[in-house]
């Protein structure tokens, strides 16, 4: 009987070992499974809230609380990074054009287009409704 206490002993240190071997052998590949895996809640918590601050910029323009003279510092702290901006050379009043949508949807969404004057204050804002919506 004590042998039999004594062989399971030495059997349970012995799996104990293997399995600490197997963990460092593959400690790399799991560090990095582990480093994916929080990159990618990173992504999808950088979506959501580019997704929020979206509908919160379209909400603002549809109930009327988009106001001209708002600094373009003050847009991108209220409602995000846009898709992109482009100067504008054409048009006298206006230095920058930023485009707005919603950032997985790409073709049928609602879009916004903010424009900014030479002192970088909202100058006019575009809504452009999507077509149909899913």
């Amino acid at each position: 009987m004590r042998k039999n206490k004594i062989f399971f002993l030495i059997i349970g240190i012995m799996i104990f070992l293997l399995g600490g071997c197997v963990y460092f052998t593959h400690y790399e590949q799991i560090m990095l499974l582990k480093r994916l895996a929080a990159n990618q809640r990173e992504i999808e918590n950088y979506l959501k809230r580019q997704e929020k601050l979206f509908y919160k910029l379209e909400a603002d323009i549809k109930n009327s609380r988009l106001k001209k003279g708002i600094t373009e510092e003050k847009i991108l702290s209220m409602y995000g990074e846009p898709i992109f901006c482009r100067d504008v050379q054409k048009m006298p009043n206006i230095s920058a054009t930023c485009l707005y949508r919603h950032p997985t949807k790409y073709f049928n969404t609602d879009i916004i287009y903010l424009k900014f004057d030479k002192d970088h204050k909202l100058y006019s804002w575009e809504f452009i409704q999507a077509s149909s919506k899913q």
